[in-house]
């Protein structure tokens, strides 16, 4: 089986040519609204486990590569008032080159099975809600082979750490209309994707944790 991990808000990095968009938004895009707080410390800790890694190397507030083409968020309010064409140079350019590579991956390796993991952070809190658990793995429900995964995942982060809390489906649901939700739809088979989200306060804290978790599961699904 290929391991392959991508981090689709490592980075809130802006192009020069759209630099202007952003001069009076410097606290917004090193919030956790330009980009995954502190995932990129996590991902370089866990990309010598994979077979193949990949970040998107610009802020989601240029345009979510998490979403599909006709999603109505895919532009930020930053970018949503370009004209056509300097949107089309930005899905071009950018989110395409992103997606299509992933996806042109999977496919040259998919009768060998592919475990696919998205690499996020979240927000201890939104708006009232306390997120207090710090480790969520999210998944297709209806995807018996993913729970099953998730299942070993969990107990093999427990075991190493039996203090943090691991949550299913958890802060958002595997389900939604993310990257991973399209490339179930484009391989049916043979595909396997699990996002792990870590809270972004403890994020540092639990490199090691996920790493020796990840290297033991390997161990156990190939």
């Amino acid at each position: 089986m290929i391991w392959m991990l991508t981090c689709e808000h490592y980075s809130n990095g802006v192009p020069l040519q759209y630099a202007h968009l952003f001069v009076k938004a410097v606290d917004v895009l090193e919030s956790h609204r330009g980009y995954d707080v502190r995932v990129a410390p996590m991902y370089l800790r866990l990309e010598p486990l994979f077979d193949e890694a990949r970040f998107f190397r610009y802020t989601r507030l240029l345009i979510e590569p998490n979403r599909q083409i006709q999603d109505k968020h895919l532009f930020s309010p930053f970018t949503a008032q370009l004209s056509t064409s300097e949107k089309a140079d930005i899905t071009s350019r950018y989110y395409h080159p992103y997606r299509t590579g992933i996806e042109r991956f999977i496919e040259q390796y998919i009768d060998e099975g592919v475990f696919h993991i998205s690499l996020h952070s979240f927000h201890p809190g939104l708006g009232s809600q306390n997120r207090e658990t710090p480790i969520g793995l999210s998944f297709d429900s209806k995807r018996q082979w993913e729970r099953e995964v998730a299942i070993i995942w969990r107990r093999a982060i427990q075991e190493l750490s039996p203090t943090h809390n691991v949550r299913f489906n958890y802060p958002y649901r595997g389900n939604k209309n993310g990257f991973t939700s399209y490339l179930r739809n484009c391989f049916p088979e043979n595909y396997t994707a699990l996002e792990l989200e870590v809270r972004n306060d403890v994020v540092l804290d639990l490199r090691q944790t996920i790493y020796e978790s990840l290297a033991n599961l390997r161990g156990v699904i190939g």
